[in-house]
């Protein structure tokens, strides 16, 4: 048999598909199973030979990943996930359901023979014996944790863990271990069961073990590739390799022999084998990959998936031999597939469809014109709209060379990345190799066109950071930011809040409230106000550099109120819900945390944040029974607005347009008003609810009226939250919100009537007016993909015109496309509208900021004190031997003076930095099947010491005045002591040696030095200004690494070997310090000013550093000069 290539099939959405995580195929029909990322679970059927297969249902079974799908008896499919495992039919209707804890997942599951039984593991190790036909828990019992490989039979259950254990357990007794042994050090991969024996995936290799007993294998198969993967048939074992090939090894001879069968898929570049599994007639292999891709291999061009026959119920019948030996029709143990069979089977059926009668007849139409989606009436389920007459009857373009740019990101968006960013290299190596027009001479993106509702544009997908093997350094933010406004990166976690945070900040007066907070004497480390006061800064004075909001987000993480909420992300990235409704929750938290922290600025008015976001509302509650009334006043930050289809029209048909009975009111001449967005917003005002609670006059449970109302107009800024529509967070892909957002309305407030109008109302007149400020959406890739979060905001520069901020991509864009909700893709989370003539508060907030302006006081570095020094250091023989003088220092730095504090505020001091990091969480790589590595997110460094010492001429040349070490509560992942210089306990309050300071206080000591303007000479200061999270401008830098670095040459010259080169020394002997390191750059610094102005010149002496380098092998000699 020669084994070929019979077709590929990929459903994905877009361009992007979901990884394909199970495969498998059903015995007695010719049906193929695959589970993907996403929980869905899809059958199909094989077509012809390279032709697609053709789907027969799809139906998502779980909210997580979907792990084994394993077909049944009856029409039956069991289906594992990450959080649950079920029984469901194949159209998808479910009969049994299993689900386990949000922390604990099941890892491992094993189905017998029959279908009738199961057994499934979680991480923690629970297992749990499980009866599928009468949906009972049989047994359960701690088994080996981690488990993620098992076969389960009626007389074992095998488990494979990740520490390379094997166990056999007996579910007739308990599930008490039988066997075990240890196959080697690293994990269980994957196990197949045949017989008596037990194939082993681990130890890159195939182990054999006789399963009666477990001590020793019987033998060991190794394959031409590293094995990942097993399935076991009737007569071959399968075997999948790391490399991207499977291969056959006969059962017969346990393994030694290899099978008639190679499979070898095409594979992406930076795919692998993900899933394994062949028909029960072993002429088909169906192999899956992390890309989506299903990859479909046979014997022949009409392979069968199934043995050929269903269930034996024919054995014990009365046959008719009318019908070639088929069976009585009456009998109702009997499928109709086996009834009416001709004895002649060497003619074709009459139901057979030949494929020469087959034509094409074009391809599928899968949009809908953006002209009739944004006109859409919708009754009863059924949308209406005018024909708009783009194409002719019935027709729809298609074909032509620019047909996929045309549906594909509309006439003005970008198709694809290499567009988005005009064709530039994205590394800045890349560039400095090859060459490129510099940043300043790039075209301005072009404006989004909302021509296009089948996919997003490339300017709304989700913007990805990559990475070279220079790090996230090497890559060029500022090919996707052509503005003087800077964008946030969203490799960090809980980067969801970076389009929140963008809001915020383009909010001027809660701006100007968090930079005068800021700069005080705040002790709280963990205030969210400073944080956001110092991230406004860094944002206000980054003139369009990339930014990112690490050091406040690892405050939101370390706050407790913050894991209540449900406002953090998990070790993996992931959120319950969507994360529009996370933003939502945000918002309120960080507004009402701002209006506690900030009270002491805003004296005599202790609410002024309050002014800012929301209004006063008053709540009034009645009982019916006893006519008790109460009332109390409260703070709104944010307007709910009603959930779709509540109310009695539904949200869907008022923005679409009022119903049917509307209409012909109007078509009557009535004057009966269209219902419609600010409808939803006067709703929202004044609402009427009806609970049941408790009476305090009644003594019992009552029905309970209650009326909220708001009570004045707000004063500056007013939130909406859209509720989640329904499906939000699973990929349902559709958009209730078929509206236009209007640009402005006016507010009506009072005790009789409270309510939204349109600007054109005579009843406007006079009543304060609202104008859109900002919009919050929720954008989807592909329809069953995550969301991610783009804020809209005006362009302070230009009021007619809005900003798109999605993440590190800052474009302009047209106001059309920031009002229309019409396409699937995009759903709004949070709209802000703001009223100019906002005065009164305008005042007030200027009032605040003059007594208390952004400039942060010189003291931190003339008198530097820390709210950690309440608790003094350990006594230790160093301390002990210290001089009473040294008392006021901060470890080995001498504070400034007040005259280096006067010119460090004149603009004329300079000093020489060095920062050291610990590790808190190690890098995310993704290792594909050729061995290559990608990484999916760098390591995470946090500061743990920072040292700036004196550059100015003078005594104390050279001397530090900043030398803190960062106190750390939260676990690190690597101290990386050999480079960092740090131990264990040297972070730590209460162990470290160290006069220890909060991030924070670190922080505005290095804030100060560039608000100061103060030079500051490093070398790899980008690194460095990176992991400090702080933007230094260009011109106060004199990084060395840059200075000594040949055009002609792309490796950078270390430290160590520069400060040798000039002074024939060595640093970094045993451990880096960052004094040392400091002063080390200081003089590498001043001896390339001395090349500068000698007559050398600077040329000659960098071809002699890397002669001399190269000569060294840029090794430092082992003797000391």
């Amino acid at each position: 048999m020669d084994w070929g290539e019979f077709t590929q099939n990929w459903d994905g959405d877009g361009d992007v598909a979901w990884p394909l995580l199970a495969v498998a195929a059903r015995a007695d029909s010719e049906l193929v199973y695959t589970g993907d990322g996403s929980g869905r679970v899809t059958t199909y059927t094989l077509g012809a030979a390279g032709a697609a297969l053709d789907r027969v249902s799809s139906v998502r079974c779980a909210q997580s990943a979907v792990r084994r799908v394993q077909p049944l008896p009856r029409g039956r499919v069991f289906v594992q996930s990450d959080d649950a495992v079920q029984v469901a039919t194949d159209g998808g209707r479910r009969q049994r359901r299993w689900a386990t804890t949000p922390n604990d997942a099941f890892v491992g599951a094993g189905v017998d023979g029959d279908g009738r039984s199961a057994f499934v593991c979680t991480a923690a190790g629970a297992g749990t014996l499980l009866d599928l036909e009468a949906g009972a828990v049989v047994r359960r019992a701690g088994v080996e944790p981690a488990a993620g490989a098992v076969h389960y039979s009626g007389g074992a259950v095998v488990l494979g863990t990740g520490d390379g254990m094997l166990a056999v357990r007996d579910p007739r007794a308990a599930l008490r271990v039988v066997q075990a042994a240890t196959v080697g050090a690293g994990p269980v991969l994957d196990l197949a069961v045949h017989a008596q024996r037990v194939y082993v995936c681990a130890a890159q290799a195939v182990r054999v073990y006789d399963v009666r007993k477990l001590a020793q294998p019987a033998r060991v198969v190794t394959c031409e590739g590293q094995p990942t993967r097993l399935w076991a048939g009737a007569a071959d074992l399968w075997v999948a390799c790391e490399e991207g090939f499977v291969e056959t090894r006969t059962l017969a001879s346990e393994g030694a022999d290899a099978g008639a069968a190679f499979v070898e898929p095409a594979l992406g570049e930076y795919a692998f084998i993900s899933a394994l599994a062949a028909a029960p007639s072993e002429r088909v292999a169906l192999v899956a990959d992390t890309e989506g891709v299903l990859h479909v291999w046979a014997d022949s061009e009409e392979p069968r998936l199934s043995t050929g026959r269903g269930p034996d119920v024919l054995d014990g019948l009365d046959l008719d031999s009318d019908f070639g030996g088929g069976p009585a029709f009456d009998d109702e143990r009997v499928s109709l597939a086996y009834a009416g069979t001709p004895a002649d089977l060497s003619a074709p059926l009459l139901s057979r469809m030949d494929a020469a009668a087959l034509c094409d007849v074009g391809r599928p139409v899968n949009y809908v014109d953006a002209a009739v989606s944004g006109a859409l009436k919708t009754l009863g389920g059924v949308g209406y709209a005018a024909n708009p007459r783009a194409a002719r009857r019935n027709q729809q373009p298609f074909g032509g060379p620019d047909w996929r740019r045309r549906w594909h990101g509309g006439a003005g968006g970008a198709r694809d990345d290499r567009e988005l960013t005009q064709g530039r290299p994205k590394f800045l190596s890349q560039q400095r190799r090859h060459g490129s027009r510099p940043a300043a001479d790039r075209a301005e993106p072009a404006e989004p066109s909302s021509a296009n509702s089948s996919a997003p544009p490339k300017h709304l997908q989700q913007m990805r950071i990559e990475y070279s093997r220079f790090g996230v350094e090497d890559f060029d933010f500022s090919l996707y930011n052509a503005t003087a406004w800077s964008g946030l990166e969203g490799n960090v976690r809980n980067a969801y809040a970076n389009a929140l945070l963008q809001l915020l900040f383009f909010s001027g007066e809660l701006r100007q409230l968090a930079l005068a907070h800021c700069a005080g004497a705040c002790a709280d480390a963990l205030c969210l106000s400073c944080q956001l006061g110092l991230l406004f800064r860094m944002l206000a004075t980054a003139q369009g550099a990339s930014c990112h909001a690490s050091q406040l987000l690892q405050v939101l993480a370390q706050r407790p109120e913050a894991a209540a909420l449900g406002l953090l992300e998990d070790a993996h990235g992931h959120v319950v819900g969507a994360y529009a409704v996370l933003a939502r929750r945000l918002l309120r938290f960080v507004l009402e945390q701002a209006t506690v922290e900030c009270r002491r600025l805003q004296q005599p008015d202790a609410r002024l944040v309050e002014r800012v976001f929301g209004a006063a509302q008053q709540t009034t509650t009645l009982c019916p029974a006893c006519r008790a009334t109460s009332a109390r006043e409260s703070h709104v930050f944010a307007v709910d607005l009603d959930a779709p289809g509540s109310g009695s029209s539904g949200l869907a048909a008022a923005l679409a347009g009022g119903s049917a009975s509307v209409r012909r009111a109007e078509s009557r001449g009535l004057s009966r008003q269209r219902a419609g967005f600010l409808d939803l917003v006067s709703r929202a005002l004044a609402r009427t609810d009806t609970q049941r609670a408790w009476c305090a006059q009644c003594k019992k449970f009552q029905l309970l009226t209650t009326d909220k109302r708001i009570m004045r107009a707000p004063e500056a800024y007013l939130a909406l939250n859209f509720p989640p529509a329904a499906g939000e967070g699973e990929g349902s892909g559709s958009n209730p919100w078929q509206m236009t957002l209007p640009l402005s309305f006016a507010l009506r407030v009072s005790a009789a009537d409270t309510r939204a109008l349109p600007d054109d109302d005579d009843a406007a007149h006079g009543e304060p007016r609202l104008e859109l400020a900002a919009v919050v959406s929720s954008v989807r890739d592909t329809r069953r993909g995550p969301d991610h979060l783009v804020v809209h905001v005006r362009d302070p520069d230009d009021a007619a015109r809005w900003l798109l901020l999605n993440d590190f991509l800052v474009q302009r864009v047209p106001v059309a496309s920031v009002a229309a909700f019409h396409d699937w893709w995009r759903l709004p989370a949070i709209a802000v509208y703001a009223r100019p003539d906002r005065h009164a508060l305008q005042a007030a907030v200027a009032a605040v900021t003059r007594s208390h302006p952004y400039r942060i006081s010189t003291r931190i570095l003339t008198a530097p004190r820390s709210a950690l020094d309440t608790q003094p250091p350990p006594v230790t023989s160093a301390a002990r031997n210290a001089s009473s003088s040294s008392a006021r220092m901060r470890n080995a730095a001498v504070p400034l003076s007040k005259a280096e504090a006067e010119s460090l505020e004149r603009g004329t001091f300079r000093c020489a930095l060095d920062a050291e990091f610990v590790v808190l969480e190690d890098a995310i790589m993704e290792v594909f099947s050729d061995g290559t590595r990608h990484m999916l997110r760098p390591p995470v460094h946090v500061l743990a010491r920072l040292s700036a010492v004196r550059a100015n001429p003078g005594d104390l040349h050279g001397v530090p005045f900043i030398d803190d070490y960062v106190a750390i509560s939260r676990p690190v992942f690597d101290l990386a002591t050999q480079y960092s210089g740090i131990h264990a306990g040297d972070l730590t309050v209460g162990l470290s040696p160290y006069r220890l300071s909060t991030m924070k206080e670190v922080y505005k000591k290095l804030r100060l030095l560039v608000d100061c303007n103060c030079v500051i000479i490093g070398h790899g200061l980008k690194h460095d200004f990176r992991v400090c999270n702080i933007v230094v401008p260009p011109a106060l830098q004199r990084d060395t690494m840059l200075l000594f670095q040949s055009p002609s040459h792309i490796r950078p010259i270390s430290l160590r070997f520069l400060y040798w080169y000039f002074s024939r020394k060595s640093i970094q002997t045993r451990e880096h310090s960052s004094v040392e390191d400091a002063q080390a750059t200081l003089k590498v610094f001043e001896s390339y000013a001395l090349c500068v102005a000698a007559d050398r010149g600077l040329e000659s002496v960098l071809d002699d550093i890397y002669s001399v380098g190269a000569s060294m092998s840029w090794k430092l000699p082992d003797q000391k000069f």
